[in-house]
């Protein structure tokens, strides 16, 4: 038994320069910020839930309440749709491909973003990727990025048939850093200078898109745990 875990913005979906103005401006206006640092590399979490929290407190000292997380998100959902009617949101060229052969070449597949729930629905039903089945781990589950992962694998996972082989499908560097928390084989899907940084902290399969289906499905078979690089 063999489970693949996909990383949904930017692995499986063309969106992360949209992404992150939607979700910025989001935050100022549902959390009431008057700013805002978009480095998300400098937050403990780098999820949707765990930065808003922590920009949050950054800002005022306190935890936000249940009912600003949920103003955030409705503003979050508000963004992404008219973003999406200005260019409608694709999938990573041969994703949908590469979902289907996977399944039928008898791998388990589960999804663990650190996007919220409802967002993460929107844009995967959005871009019409056949993932209604799959079992989906977010934000929710969180603030931890390696918590979501944990999710997604118990949610696909079989006590009578355990998984021999599971491998993390990402786009970012918090991604590698789960794949090393685990112990687990690393496909990252990048290009350009996050493709630089996914090597540079160890990864060693890294793909522009999944056109190459079967050099992309072979890599899932061989490749190996991110060796731990100092960042």
């Amino acid at each position: 038994m063999k489970l693949a875990i996909f990383d949904v913005d930017g692995t499986l979906l063309d969106n992360v320069a949209s992404e992150d103005v939607c979700y910025a401006a989001a935050l100022i206006k549902g959390l009431g910020l008057a700013a805002l640092d978009t480095d998300w590399r400098t937050y403990r979490h780098v999820t949707d839930e765990g930065v808003a929290r922590e920009a949050f407190e950054r800002a005022f000292g306190v935890p936000p309440s249940a009912e600003a997380i949920a103003r955030t998100i409705d503003h979050f959902l508000t963004f992404l749709a008219d973003a999406h009617a200005q260019e409608p949101l694709r999938s990573i060229s041969g994703a949908a491909e590469l979902l289907e052969t996977l399944s039928a070449r008898g791998w388990t597949l589960a999804l663990a973003t650190g996007a919220w729930q409802r967002a993460a629905r929107y844009k995967l039903a959005a871009a019409e990727l056949p993932i209604d089945d799959l079992p989906l781990a977010t934000a929710e589950d969180g603030p931890a990025r390696v918590a979501i992962v944990q999710a997604a694998w118990a949610r696909a996972g079989n006590e009578r048939a355990p998984f021999n082989r599971v491998v993390l499908v990402g786009d970012a560097v918090w991604d590698v850093a789960s794949a090393q928390a685990l112990g687990l084989p690393f496909v990252g899907r990048a290009t350009g200078e996050r493709a630089t940084e996914l090597r540079a902290r160890g990864a060693t399969v890294v793909f522009d898109d999944y056109t190459n289906l079967e050099a992309v499905v072979t890599a899932f078979d061989v490749a190996g745990v991110p060796l731990a690089t100092t960042p």
